[in-house]
């Protein structure tokens, strides 16, 4: 007896649907209705909390006004997140590509959803509710949306520094890296005189660089630019030569038999087959490069959020300080996401042979 198809599985549908369509029938998102409740009762619990329940009375009084400033944003934008979330449950249940979305979000997020507002409740009763942790080591979550909001131009120049500054420094690596590898990858002769050098000076930190480059670099941007490109092309080259050396030589047996010259056999062989090494390179050298980069940004480049946070920790300003590092946190997590994305699109057919 037949089987009523859905309708993303009759004729006429696109490859994109159909794929979708068995997903969801193989791995159907399920939504757990207590833990996607509980988040939402929890961040309404959070409004709750930063609006009516009073300070401590022994909370000094800088942290108060700071906190006083930020209570208003915080409790309506917890009460949002609580809306947003309830609004996507809700559109969960129809049965449109929307809800499907909807769906499949919820369930993935809704444990986060909950664990987060359970950190921000236990944070904010923690310091300036009950001082439990008392300041200025330790201070209230809003007391940092505040210093977000006051710093928001001073941040702003300085992430757009340090971006500038990681993209050049990132970009300089990441092509020297990959030249280095499929160099000493591909031939003998330089695998034999450089990969030792890579062995001893690779591995060497970045700091212990800082006298060297003052000495050596006509500017701390160029010496900080060097820096970070250090950092990023020792993983890349490794990776790199390991991706090419584990080719396996068959396929160049089989090129060569149909009359592949020399350069099809690294450029259309070697280096497809070394991808996935290669972007394993890359992200171990996406998270070196971060801490090149703070440590380049406290030497001489004044600004950037390296130099912005060690200005702060010298004013003793740990609200702002947090804020800063919140925005380089953001900024590490947006970039490796975006990383991860062109992985999936490059190795998309690596996909189904591997489990990511």
């Amino acid at each position: 007896m037949a089987t009523a198809l859905t309708p993303a599985l009759r004729p006429g549908r696109s490859p994109a649907d159909i794929r979708a369509a068995l997903q969801r029938i193989v791995h159907p998102a399920r939504i757990n209705p207590v833990v996607a409740g509980s988040g939402v009762v929890v961040w309404i619990l959070v409004a709750v909390v930063i609006a009516l329940v009073p300070e401590h009375p022994d909370l000094p009084l800088a942290d108060a006004e700071s906190v006083a400033k930020a209570t208003t944003f915080a409790s309506v934008t917890a009460v949002l997140l609580a809306l947003v979330f309830s609004a996507l449950w809700a559109s969960s249940a129809a049965p449109t590509r929307f809800g499907g979305w909807a769906r499949a979000r919820v369930a993935h997020h809704a444990a986060w959803f909950l664990g987060a507002g359970v950190w921000v409740l236990f944070w904010e009763a923690s310091t300036a509710k009950t001082l439990l942790f008392e300041p200025p080591y330790l201070v209230s979550p809003r007391e940092i949306l505040e210093r977000l909001w006051d710093n928001r131009a001073v941040l702003a120049e300085s992430t757009a520094n340090s971006l500038l500054l990681l993209a050049t420094g990132f970009f300089v690596g990441l092509v020297a890296g990959l030249a280095t590898g499929i160099v000493i990858g591909w031939f003998q002769s330089a695998n034999y005189w450089v990969h030792p050098v890579l062995v001893f000076i690779g591995p060497v930190p970045t700091l212990a660089w800082v006298p060297i480059v003052f000495v050596l670099f006509p500017s701390s941007y160029s010496g900080a630019v060097f820096m970070i490109a250090l950092s990023v092309w020792f993983p890349v080259t490794v990776l790199t030569r390991a991706g090419v050396l584990s080719v396996p030589r068959a396929y160049f047996d089989v090129a060569q038999t149909l009359g592949a010259r020399a350069w099809f056999l690294v450029f259309r062989i070697s280096v497809p087959a070394a991808l996935p090494s290669i972007f394993t390179g890359a992200f171990m050298a996406l998270g070196a490069s971060f801490v090149s980069l703070t440590v380049a940004e406290n030497f001489g480049v004044n600004a950037g959020l390296g130099w912005y946070l060690n200005w702060q920790k010298g004013w003793g300003d740990f609200p702002a300080l947090y804020a800063g590092i919140i925005v380089l946190v953001v900024i590490c997590g947006v970039l490796l996401s975006a990383l991860f994305r062109v992985r999936n699109w490059i190795l998309r057919w690596e996909k189904e042979l591997t489990r990511w």
